[in-house]
């Protein structure tokens, strides 16, 4: 071969070729690699991987990752040779006449049922034997996929055999003791030989916060210590997000390191590895892991969570056992009261009790009661101003919310065009009344009268233009709030006749229609007032006077509902017609168990009535 050549020598291709199937990167490594050592292999300017995605293919990875692959991989020709690439294990596409590229298609065996791959290699060959040739090395090559997968899945499970004898290790060795805090210092101890740490340290939830428990080679330490405080910062880092967190992060990793960026920048620690310690599932406390020369990876977050997954019922039973005085009083707290109910089942007999008291005020005690609806704020008048004629938005001096007072120009229409018409319309009549003089003069009485009936008609449009040039400015009828009709981006844009531009409302009898569902509008025939919290304000309450119910029903589509009109106590000067929020009506006074059974009673009224 040439020493020019972009290609590889056959042996170097073969020995690149073992080299993938001994693979042990990841496969965002391994199919590049793949792709590239087959191109080498039939000396090809380019090769690509794809899969199948639903009823296509998708490029997985290529040779070479500069440029794109420089044969089309869809359409009517490449479906077609896929499908029988993958019936009968290869295929390959005549050669190109413009680019004098081939298409050779080759089915990769990967062990996965729920892909589909192939293998395309733009092949430079003329000749169908060189192509068939080039098929039946590639198809040689075509179970590497397969035996990179093998290969990965047995060294998986080779090193987690490894973790399981490491876990029942320091399980073992943690055994030998009774207490909390000297199961926690063999755990931290044995991790960092393990692991080749430098410092580990063990933080369990003491109420809210992650307190730090023990530290490798450390008997006693003082808990107020800054470092101790900005550990017990990461730790709840990996708490709060239950996730095993790498620092530096990994580049896959999602999880959030503030806090173990800002430890190991104040205490010069290069590397991290905080692995949450889960007892059903959820996290009581976390291993910290910190190295100095060597990073943590994938791996060593494997291995310590199922160590901590083998120790956390042992360390939480004994942290349980290691109870401070508030829990030894309530066990005291029990033992007297078994003594006093009775010595068998304390614990029912208490509940009971409770159970009994808290019926009779759901029984007997009566509650404020308030029936739910929605409301909108409505005005007493809303305008709507629609385009007078035909024409092109000119100028629009206001927006939704604009406050305008009357007389206000709200919108220009432009007149250009209306101006052209009347010099047109004003000229027409004067010729109409010049041809009428004329008639007149001669005495031609049929021309006189036809003169002065176009002179009318010419008359009628001047005085129709002007009407329309006099409505070109469309003015506030009233004070009030511009509501609707945010024209400002579409200057210049055509208006038809009676398009609704702006909605003016008037700011003044602002009142509330509220919505009730007709399940509970007997509940507020007597109601007078009731409260209601705008969607934008929801800390605020406001009061409501009750005015009157529409006495029939609206249908909706979650059923019929009534409208009840409520007046405004206080009026704020943020209030806007179109707000809405929440409302609760006063409904009287119920007891508890009314209000948790009025609905299941009343359902079972209508199901089993007869």
């Amino acid at each position: 071969m040439n020493n020019t050549s972009p290609f590889a020598t056959p042996a170097e291709a073969v020995a690149r070729l073992e080299a993938c199937r001994l693979f042990e990167g990841s496969p965002k490594e391994f199919w590049p690699r793949f792709a590239q050592t087959c191109a080498e292999l039939v000396q090809a300017p380019a090769a690509a991987v794809v899969v199948r995605v639903g009823e296509g293919w998708r490029l997985a990875a290529g040779w070479p990752t500069a440029r794109e692959f420089p044969l089309p991989l869809a359409g009517p020709v490449f479906g077609p040779l896929a499908e029988r690439a993958l019936a009968e294990g290869l295929a390959a596409a005549a050669t190109n006449a413009t680019g004098g590229l081939g298409l050779l298609l080759v089915t990769l065996s990967t062990g996965d049922g729920g892909e589909t791959c192939l293998l395309a290699v733009a092949l430079a060959r003329t000749s169908r034997d060189e192509i068939v040739a080039a098929g039946s090395l590639l198809r040689l090559a075509s179970d590497t996929p397969l035996l990179y997968q093998r290969q990965r899945l047995l060294e998986k499970t080779k090193r987690e055999v490894e973790h399981f004898a490491q876990a029942l290790e320091i399980l073992a060795a943690t055994n030998a003791h009774t207490r909390f805090l000297a199961v926690a210092m063999s755990l931290v101890n044995e991790l960092a030989a393990r692991f080749h740490s430098t410092r580990v340290a063990l933080g369990w939830t003491d109420g809210a916060y992650v307190r730090v428990q023990a530290i490798s080679g450390t008997d006693r330490f003082e808990k107020r210590m800054t470092i101790v405080q900005r550990l017990e910062a990461a730790m709840e880092e990996a708490r709060d997000q239950d996730e095993e967190i790498v620092w530096p992060a990994l580049s896959e990793s999602t999880a959030i390191t503030r806090d173990h960026a800002a430890y190991a920048e104040a205490e010069r620690v290069p590397f991290l590895l905080s692995v949450p310690v889960r007892v059903e599932g959820e996290a009581r406390g976390v291993l910290t892991l910190e190295r100095s020369e060597t990073a943590f990876g994938e791996y060593d977050a494997l291995a310590l969570r199922v160590i901590a997954d083998q120790v956390s019922r042992r360390l939480d039973e004994l942290r349980k056992q290691d109870r401070w005085f508030g829990a030894r009083w309530a066990v005291a707290f029990r033992t007297w009261c078994a003594g006093f109910l009775g010595p068998k089942q304390t614990w029912i007999k208490v509940g009971a009790i409770a159970g009994a008291v808290l019926l009779a005020i759901a029984v007997f005690v009566p509650f404020p009661y308030r029936v739910d609806g929605t409301f909108i704020v409505r005005a007493d008048a809303l305008l709507h101003l629609p385009a007078p004629f035909e024409g092109y938005l000119a100028e629009v001096d206001v927006r939704p919310g604009d406050l305008v007072k009357q007389g206000d120009v709200l919108v220009k229409l432009d007149t250009s065009d209306l101006l052209v018409q009347l010099a047109a319309a004003q000229a027409e009549l004067q010729r109409h009344a010049s041809e009428a003089d004329k008639a007149e003069a001669d005495r031609q009485l049929s021309e006189l009268r036809v003169a002065r009936a176009q002179q009318a008609e010419s008359q009628a449009r001047v005085d129709l233009v002007r009407y329309r040039l006099s409505r070109a400015e469309m003015r506030a009828p009233f004070d009030g709030v511009v509501v609707e009709g945010d024209l400002r981006e579409k200057i210049g844009a055509p208006v038809k006749t009676g398009d609704i531009l702006l909605k003016v409302s008037q700011l003044k009898g602002l009142y509330v229609e509220m919505r009730v569902v007709e399940k509970d509008i007997d509940q507020i025939q007597n109601s007078h007032t009731a409260d209601i919290a705008f969607a934008s304000r929801p800390e605020d309450t406001f009061k409501v006077t009750i005015d009157r119910i529409e006495p029939s029903a609206m249908p909706d589509r979650d059923g019929n509902f009534f409208l009840v009109h409520g007046l405004l106590d206080h009026r704020a000067d943020w209030f806007r017609p179109g707000m809405s929020g929440v409302a609760k009506i006063e409904a009287g006074h119920r007891s508890l168990l009314w209000m948790a059974t009025h609905r299941l009673v009343d359902f079972l009224r209508l199901k089993l009535w007869w």
